[in-house]
């Protein structure tokens, strides 16, 4: 399913709150790679694990570039069916100024601007080929010769790590990069930054007191804190917002502790179950 998101100012966008709240020099490093990558014209491909932060990456190269004043359209690739992905990508036969020509939505929609696509390690060999295949025949359609100075949408897509790993050595990534010729990005995991932990409990702590007035004494606890910073994080960012939102909900605004947070981070509990039967109270 395609979703588009316009910008309308055209000056340069500086990083996010929530990507300035990096503090590891792994991710301060990554961020300078990025804001440079984003000066240019080259298509990308981020690498990470589930939650690390891939469309954060993708949406800061779109607005440090000078696209930004153009659609930043999103295509998510998980479970899709035949019809979005035909709709989206075959070219459609159209008749215009006395002529037939072929439509690409995807690459309409996206013009000038960016294309995510979202989880496109997910779709299977079969799939993947055949949207690159359409995209590399898109191009040649409907940009011929920068008509009417229109430009072609940046093309970023977005690899699950074990994916990464399993699809460099078959065929069709290297049709990926002889047709798309993208620039790599690998983002680390949040275990392995574990400086950015606090700072990124902090920033979604300020964002759900913004978004309820009735949680602005919303705090965590030292132990809580350290539950976070000790656990493995395998859905990286994501997860780790979750359980905040989760904590503040427990704990009605007030202070997150550590029975507060989700079982996998820690296993007491929230309550006293007095009958092992049920819970009394």
């Amino acid at each position: 399913m395609l979703t588009e998101q316009k910008n309308t100012e055209t000056k340069t966008v500086l990083l996010s709150d929530l990507e300035t709240s990096f503090v590891s020099f792994l991710m301060q490093d990554i961020f300078h790679k990025v804001l440079q990558i984003a000066k240019l014209e080259s298509n990308v491909v981020i690498v990470g694990e589930i939650g690390s932060g891939k469309k954060i990456i993708a949406e800061t190269i779109h607005k440090n570039s000078n696209r930004l004043s153009k659609p930043f359209v999103s295509f998510y690739c998980v479970d899709i069916n035949e019809t979005d992905y035909k709709d989206a990508f075959w070219g459609q036969l159209n008749f215009e100024e006395n002529q037939l020509t072929l439509r690409y939505d995807a690459l309409e929609k996206a013009e000038s601007g960016v294309l995510y696509l979202d989880q496109f390690s997910e779709l299977s060999p079969k799939y993947m080929d055949q949207i690159i295949d359409s995209i590399h025949k898109g191009f040649h359609q409907l940009y011929r010769n920068n008509q009417n100075n229109k430009l072609k949408p940046r093309i970023i897509l977005s690899f699950n790590q074990e994916s990464y790993r399993d699809i460099i050595n078959t065929d069709v990534w290297k049709v990926l990069l002889d047709k798309l010729d993208p620039m790599v990005i690998m983002l680390p995991p949040l275990r392995e930054r574990k400086e950015d932990i606090p700072v990124l409990i902090d920033h979604f702590l300020e964002e759900i007191k913004k978004a309820n007035a009735d949680f602005k004494d919303l705090g965590i606890s030292s132990q809580a804190l350290s539950n976070c910073f000790n656990y493995s994080w395998p859905g990286n960012i994501r997860q780790l917002k979750n359980a905040i939102l989760q904590g503040a909900i427990l704990s009605f605004g007030q202070t997150i502790k550590s029975e507060h947070l989700p079982f996998t981070i820690n296993w007491n509990l929230p309550y006293k179950i007095d009958d092992p039967k049920g819970i009394k109270g």
